[in-house]
């Protein structure tokens, strides 16, 4: 009877210390992001629960050791959730960055045809002339992108850095022209 009690205390500090976790996943991408209440919110939720479990755990763990090994569980559970949660709930930003040669320039095409804004320079590389291509993005359009960068793996060299704030929000383009008409509040 003692094992089922062991048993049970034991997967309500593995849940409580997953769910933590995870939600200190969130945050940490929430202060990534620049994003204050949720950053605050989420941190809040985090410490309550963490405070929980520790102080259950603590309490306990001296007289039934196996508690620890439920902790340490919960925690690396914790861990891959989080990141699973991440990404199917892509928040914050991205930014592309790319070289190479004529690729970099049709791969900048594809991408305002996806809607997305990007910035095409040309510099110059060990074996001559280059394109760079930077663009920032919100992560969810990084499903939209992939399939264009994937063929070109062996061909450019790119990477994605997360996270990062702009000063503008970058929307797709609309079909339709903007509106000519001036806001009152511009001069």
């Amino acid at each position: 009877m003692e094992w089922m009690q062991t048993l049970g205390i034991g997967l309500l500090i593995m849940l409580a210390r997953m769910s933590d976790v995870t939600i200190g996943t969130l945050r940490v991408i929430s202060v990534i992001d620049g994003r204050m209440k949720t950053s605050f919110l989420l941190g809040f939720v985090e410490v309550v629960i963490w405070l929980s479990v520790i102080s259950l755990t603590l309490t306990r763990i001296e007289e039934n050791p196996w508690l620890g090994l439920f902790f340490a569980l919960g925690f690396s559970m914790g861990n891959v959730l989080g990141i699973l949660v991440e990404r199917r709930i892509p928040l914050g930003n991205l930014t592309l960055r790319a070289v190479g040669g004529d690729e970099v320039r049709d791969l900048a095409g594809a991408l305002h045809e996806e809607g997305l804004r990007t910035t095409l320079l040309r510099g110059e590389g060990r074996t001559g002339e280059k394109n760079m291509l930077f663009c920032f993005m919100p992560k969810r359009a990084l499903s939209r992108v992939m399939p264009h960068l994937k063929p070109l793996r062996e061909r450019i060299f790119y990477t994605l850095d997360y996270g990062g704030t702009s000063n503008q929000v970058l929307m797709p383009r609309t079909q339709s022209p903007p509106s000519r008409r001036r806001s009152p509040m511009r001069k």
